[in-house]
Formats: structure tokens, C-alpha cells, sequence
């Protein structure tokens, strides 16, 4: 790659701006400069990484009159510091989203001494909480990209995962259709790229086969002239996938830490040693970064800035289940990026179905300077209402709102792989969709990553003889029949219990959720595992009586119980005294 050459792109591209470029000798160029907007310094990110030769891109630029975000580490540092040290491991994962906790149960196989960390107080609090739970086909993927590579092999590992692991997966396919002639040929595009990627079975149809396929077409009056059938597409919890994945690595050994933040990480001799949290230092051979939004920060604090995150915001709108979906599979209009006026190095969002039977809309795509920016606006709920296909859904329906931030990289390809700057620190970053689908290869290829290094050291990985791959499905008592209902109760009253009438969760249900492997200590934790405030009226009901039982069984004050973790106490202080008994 010549410099040269990025220089003259961005005299001729962006000539209002002083913009300076340098390169390493992995082809990884560093962009310093005072830009005119955000959107102008994410322009030139992304314009740079397409270049030829060019691997990923480093901003050090600025944008005139805002202050970028950027988190102060020293606070944490000096905690850290003074806590001393915390644990010792053979592997640190430093984030606990999806991939992370994959991560920790691949691993788990091994006789290895796993420590995993995250900065919330519970797993799938980030990007793996907030997104539309689609396990990817491969259409659409940039060919060649480690995300198509990955989107292909983890979609074929789900099915063993759900039986594994006992969480819900709906293999619901998905069907594109079009309905003006002129719109065939970015159709057949798309079906061009799902073969070259090596997806299953995608198939080009004709309109009587696409109502074949799917008869409720004809019910609201579309009239396909063309569809592109993608059998492989699947629909799930990406959260309760993760606290399955979890779970699984805690039963096989893996040590959780919440609420414990990555500041800093020792090396000596180019090799890794250490990480400090701010709840003291852990003594390591191996650290997997899978930080999320933060994996540039991570992958920096080893001395390695091999790329840069700039968050985008998403935003989706989940219905009420009176409101059922149009399709059996997931049935869409197809619509380019460049018509749907969507940001083009996004996937995108449209009309999905949740494996529970609430229609999802979005995600909108909104680049924000702000990692933490999970803000939900007018402008973005207008996009996604423009989305909506039902005729029977308006905004009247939605019983929430949320947000999340993509970990997008100027590449927008995942960065795996072991450092070149910092041995045995191995990078899981950048991923963003379709990272939901990809996250078992995830795990396997930084599993083959740890494996072909320890067998290069002369110390090969030993398997574990006791290693149990299964995770017991939870009881769901609404699934159960009446029979099965009564000698459930029967044998735990608790099972009787109704705590949340919109989901029909029981009380039994969150005991059997505190007392797992990996302990929910809040509101928010306990919904991500049972449903329990998920409903229409999100907790309005059963809120309270969630509170009651988690501070029963943690043994702590009803003041001390969050929503989701520090500053978000439910109740401040107690308002009443207590009632005195007096002598009869």
C-alpha cells in the first residue's frame, strides 16, 4: 500500500479538510485532523478502509466544535491498584455479550483455569440485550469478509447449540419478494451473494412459488413477481442465549465477575501477563477481548490500535402479542438500502417476529460519537415505523422502546486474531451483525486460535474428562399442559405462585433463576431469564413483587435492589417505620 495514494484520496474527497495519514507495516493507517462533523469523520473512516491494501483504519481525527467521548481510565486504574490482586487464571475474557460468554464455554472443554469479566452488573447487557435476535443466511455479507465466513459456519452450529443448551431457536427462514420488475435484478444480487458465501439452499422463485411458500401474501394483497427463499434463516433470544452460554461455562469451572472493569494490561517481552480490573489485578496467560463497544480501548491497553469503533445507534420497537405476525416466515418486501434511504454499511432492520410471538421492528442505524448514546428518538422511531408492513400495526401497539449500540469498526468486518504487538492477547472485536449468527464459529476459530498456540509452546490443551455440554432447559410453566401444571405444583407450591400475569411466570420460575449458576442480582437480570416484566405493562405489576423475592433470597434490603446495576436502586430509603406489636 502506498500512503501516498491515501493521502491524494482525501485531497481529492475531502478537500475542505486537513486530513493526515500514516500507515504501520500491517497496512493499518492512523488518521489525525479536525473534521467538519461526525458523520464527515466516519465518512473518511470508511472511505480510507476501502481503499486497496489497506487492512483497518485508526482515528485520531476530531471533529470541530464537539468534544468526542472517551472514557477516563485513571479512576479505575488507581482502584484497581489499591485492591491488589484478584484472582489468577490460565485465560481472562474480557466481555460478556454473546461471544464473550461463547467464548468461556468453548474453552470450558479444556482443563484451563477461566476467569470472565464484564463491566455490568449481568451478561448480554450491551449490543447482545438490544438487536433483533437474527441468526443470519449469508445473504447480503460482503463475500470474502470473515463475517460471511463465520455468518455461514455459526448459523449450521445452532441447532446443536439449542439442543445443547436448552434455549429457544426458530429456524424460520426467510422469504424476499419483490414486486416491481425493475427491482428483479438487486434480487438476483442478493441470491448472487448467498451462493457465493456458501449459504444453504437459497433459491430464486417466481411469484406462484413464493405464495406457495408463504399463502398470506395473497391475504394482504402482495404480489410477488419474484422471490429469494433463504431456508437458513433463524430467529432467537440473543440474551437468553447468552445466559445459557454462561451458565454452561460456570457449571464447567468458569469464574464470573460482574461489575469489574478492564483498565489496564501488563506485559512483559511482548507477551501479556496480566490484566487489572478495578477490582484488582488478574495474573494471566491468555486475555480474549470481546469488549464490545470497547474492544478498540481493550485491544489499545495492549499497545495494539489496530482499529477504531465508531458506535451505531439502533433502534427497535417491540408490539404487543395481541398484535399477531403477518407470516409464518420471516416475510419481507425487498427494498435497497439505497431506496429504503438506510446507512449502506448497514444490515439494517425490518418486520421480524421474537421465538415468543412479539412482532420486533427495526433496527435503525444512527452513527453517534457516543458509545453509552442508547437515547431513543423521534427520528428514529419515525424510520422504523416506515418499516412497518402490517396494516393491523401503529405505534399504539408498541409496549417498548429500546436501544443499542453496534461495535462498528471503519473495516465493518469482525477483528479476530491473535496480536502481532502484544502475544496471547487475542482479539474477538468489532462484532457487529450478523455477530448473533456467527458467535458459535466465533468461539470456535479464537478456540483453534488458543489450541494452535499452546501446542506451539509445547504445552497442548488437555480436554476436559468431565465436561458437560448440556445446560437443562428451564422450566416454562405457560408451556406446560394443565396435567403438567398441577403435579408441578404438586411438588412445588411455588409453581403455583403467578407472578407475572402478562407472561404467566411463577414464582418457582425465579427461584429456579436466583439460584443457578451464574446468580441474577437484579430486575433486569431476572427478565432476561424468565420473561418475568416482559409483557404489556412491563413490569408495572410485577416489579414489586420480583423485588420482594430477590431481596429474600439474596439476604439483602429491598433498597439495596436494582434495576440494572449501580444508580438504578427502585426504592430510596424506607418510608415507613415499623409497626410495633403491641401487648394484647
Amino acid at each position: 500500500m502506498n500512503i501516498e495514494q491515501v493521502q491524494t484520496y482525501l485531497r481529492q474527497n475531502f478537500p475542505t479538510v486537513e486530513i493526515k495519514a500514516v500507515a504501520d507495516s500491517r497496512n493499518i493507517v492512523t488518521l489525525s485532523g479536525s473534521c467538519e462533523s461526525w458523520q464527515q469523520l466516519v465518512d473518511i473512516g470508511h472511505g480510507v478502509a476501502k481503499l486497496d491494501g489497506v487492512k483497518n483504519v485508526v482515528s485520531d481525527m476530531t471533529v470541530q466544535g464537539m468534544e468526542l467521548p472517551k472514557k477516563d481510565y485513571g479512576p479505575l486504574i488507581e482502584k484497581g491498584e489499591k485492591a491488589g490482586k484478584l484472582a489468577e487464571a490460565d485465560v481472562v475474557v474480557v466481555g460478556l455479550g454473546i461471544v464473550g460468554c461463547a467464548i468461556a464455554r468453548e474453552l470450558s472443554k479444556y482443563n484451563l483455569n477461566i476467569v470472565a469479566i464484564d463491566m455490568a452488573e449481568d451478561v448480554a447487557t450491551g449490543a447482545s440485550k438490544a438487536n433483533n435476535g437474527g441468526v443470519h443466511h449469508a445473504g447480503g455479507v460482503k463475500p470474502g469478509t470473515l463475517k460471511a465466513k463465520l455468518s455461514v459456519r455459526g448459523n449450521r452450529m445452532y441447532d446443536r447449540w439449542a439442543q445443547e443448551l436448552g434455549f429457544d431457536f426458530v429456524r424460520s427462514g426467510d422469504l424476499l419478494y419483490v414486486e416491481d420488475p425493475d427491482d428483479i435484478d438487486e434480487l438476483c444480487e442478493e441470491f448472487k451473494i448467498a451462493l457465493k458465501n456458501g449459504d444453504y439452499r437459497p433459491q430464486l422463485v417466481d411469484g406462484a412459488q413464493a405464495m406457495e411458500i408463504e399463502p398470506n401474501l395473497a391475504k394482504y394483497n402482495r404480489k410477488p413477481v419474484m422471490g429469494l427463499w433463504l431456508p437458513s434463516q433463524g430467529r432467537v433470544h440473543t440474551y437468553e442465549v447468552a445466559v445459557a452460554l454462561i451458565e454452561n461455562a460456570a457449571m464447567n469451572g468458569v469464574r464470573v465477575f460482574f461489575e469489574c472493569s478492564a483498565c489496564k494490561i501488563y506485559t512483559e517481552n511482548g507477551q501479556v501477563t496480566g490484566i487489572l480490573t478495578d477490582k484488582g489485578r488478574i495474573d494471566t496467560k491468555y486475555i480474549i477481548n470481546a469488549a464490545g463497544v470497547y474492544s478498540d480501548d481493550v485491544s489499545a491497553m495492549a499497545g495494539d490500535r489496530c482499529f477504531t469503533i465508531h458506535p451505531r445507534r439502533g433502534t427497535l420497537a417491540i408490539m404487543d402479542k395481541s398484535k399477531k405476525p403477518m407470516f409464518e416466515h420471516l416475510t419481507g418486501h425487498f427494498i435497497s438500502a439505497a431506496k429504503q434511504k438506510r446507512n449502506p454499511e448497514s444490515k439494517g432492520g425490518g418486520m421480524e417476529f421474537t421465538p415468543s410471538g412479539n412482532i420486533l421492528i427495526g433496527p435503525s442505524a444512527t452513527e453517534r460519537p457516543d458509545k453509552e448514546d442508547v437515547e431513543t428518538t423521534r427520528e428514529d422511531l419515525d424510520f422504523i415505523m416506515k418499516i412497518n408492513e402490517n396494516p393491523d400495526v401503529s405505534e399504539k401497539d408498541i409496549i417498548r422502546i429500546f436501544a443499542g449500540t453496534r461495535p462498528a469498526d471503519f473495516s465493518e468486518d469482525f477483528v479476530i486474531g491473535m496480536s502481532p504487538i502484544a502475544h496471547r492477547f487475542i482479539n474477538a472485536g468489532a462484532i457487529q451483525s450478523p455477530g448473533v449468527g456467527a458467535s458459535p464459529a466465533i468461539a470456535e476459530m479464537v478456540e483453534n486460535i488458543v489450541k494452535e498456540d499452546a501446542e506451539k509452546s509445547g504445552h497442548p490443551l488437555q480436554p476436559r474428562a468431565d465436561f458437560n455440554p448440556i445446560r437443562p432447559r428451564k422450566v416454562r410453566f405457560a408451556e406446560l399442559s394443565r396435567e403438567e401444571q398441577d403435579e408441578l405444583i404438586r411438588k412445588n407450591p411455588a409453581y403455583g405462585r403467578i407472578v407475572c400475569r402478562c407472561e404467566t411466570i411463577t414464582e418457582g420460575e425465579i427461584l429456579d433463576a436466583i439460584h443457578s449458576p451464574v446468580v441474577p442480582t437484579t430486575i433486569d437480570a431476572i427478565k432476561r431469564r424468565t420473561r418475568a416484566g416482559m409483557g404489556r405493562c412491563q413490569g408495572g405489576f410485577c416489579q414489586a413483587k420480583v423485588l420482594e423475592i430477590l431481596a429474600r433470597e439474596l439476604g439483602k434490603k429491598p433498597t439495596e435492589i436494582t434495576l440494572h446495576g449501580k444508580g438504578s436502586n427502585i426504592l430510596d430509603h424506607e418510608n415507613r417505620a415499623p409497626q410495633k406489636e403491641e401487648n394484647a
